[in-house]
């Protein structure tokens, strides 16, 4: 909204003059929001903190002892809970409001503060005798918990991560240095299934009204996942190349339609780029095997990325 059609309003009598006076310095810039770029410091600040202490800790190991490291990084976790359970509110199925203006950011230092702990224990006395899947999948109900109990965005993002990293290390953790990690821990069907099974199980949520908004954050994670699984398929085996390259044109179908559904551009822009990724592979061995066909392929589809863009330029921003 431009001063112009501000001022129509007020003459219209669609508004009136107090409304005016309060809008007025907003559209014409005299009062600018600075509410995200003061996120972004607190989180950075939060990531920050938990990184310099643990490089702190890792610089004088020699001096201060695990025993008292581990010492003063369970003190601040639970200050910071005692914090976090001191001031929240009554679990809901519904969006929660931050009690205090800080207590996100808290909410995220405790969580970050608990993964420090739990692998710091883990390194230091093996308490999970499989290592590392065992200490993934305990952070990842942990931050589930902690997401679901204080409303957090993000600790939800990061549960979802930890699980994904279970399901691809817990298998066999020593065969990142071997040359058949990826034939052997079967990562492209692993993903398929985790981003099928997150999927469905976000859209049930939703249906059942339990957390609505973290349906999208769900469903991103998901479908990223399944994409590049399929993806990883189509690279892997020539045999198997048809039934991955079906399996990701199908999430490119479904990261279209939801893309739509959440007027989310990521979405449309995920479902062209895989879509186009695997296509282009496909047809390497088969069409394109000249110049001539692979000029008129990238002409045209640069021109088709155009077109997209302009096609859906409207869906840059997803509605709240």
């Amino acid at each position: 909204m431009n001063p112009e059609k501000l001022k129509q309003l007020l003459d219209n009598g669609l508004i009136t003059a107090d409304q005016f006076a309060k809008i007025e310095p907003i559209v014409t810039g005299k009062i600018v929001s600075v509410y995200y770029e003061l996120r972004i410091v607190l989180y950075l600040g939060v990531t920050l903190l938990t990184t310099g202490l643990g490089i702190l800790i890792y610089e004088n190991i020699g001096d201060i002892g695990h025993i008292v490291s581990i010492a003063g990084l369970v003190v601040l976790t639970v200050a910071t809970f005692w914090y976090v359970f001191r001031y929240a509110v009554a679990y809901s199925d519904e969006r929660v409001k931050a009690p205090t203006p800080y207590y996100d950011y808290m909410v995220l230092l405790g969580s970050l503060l608990f993964i420090s702990v739990l692998t710091y224990l883990q390194v230091l006395y093996a308490l999970f005798d499989d290592g590392m899947g065992a200490t993934t999948l305990v952070t990842s109900a942990f931050f589930f918990y902690v997401a679901y109990r204080f409303d957090h965005l993000g600790v939800l993002s990061l549960a979802i991560t930890a699980l994904a990293s279970f399901f691809s290390i817990s298998i066999s953790p020593q065969k990142w240095y071997s040359s058949d990690f990826f034939e052997t821990a079967q990562l492209p069907i692993k993903s398929i299934v985790f981003g099928v099974v997150i999927i469905v199980a976000a859209l049930v949520m939703e249906r059942k009204k339990i957390k609505r908004h973290f349906t999208f954050t769900y469903v991103h994670f998901a479908t990223l996942i399944f994409l590049l699984g399929s993806l990883a398929g189509v690279f892997m085996d020539d045999d198997t190349t048809l039934i991955y390259l079906l399996a990701l044109y199908g999430g490119c179908g479904f990261a279209a339609y939801y893309g739509r559904e959440s007027r989310s551009f990521l979405f449309l822009l995920y479902a062209f780029a895989f879509g186009y990724t695997g296509t282009t592979y496909c047809l390497t061995d088969t069409v394109l095997v000249d110049i001539g066909p692979w000029f008129f392929y990238l002409l045209l589809s640069c021109g088709g990325f155009v077109l997209f863009i302009l096609r859906y330029r409207t869906f840059f921003k997803r509605s709240s």
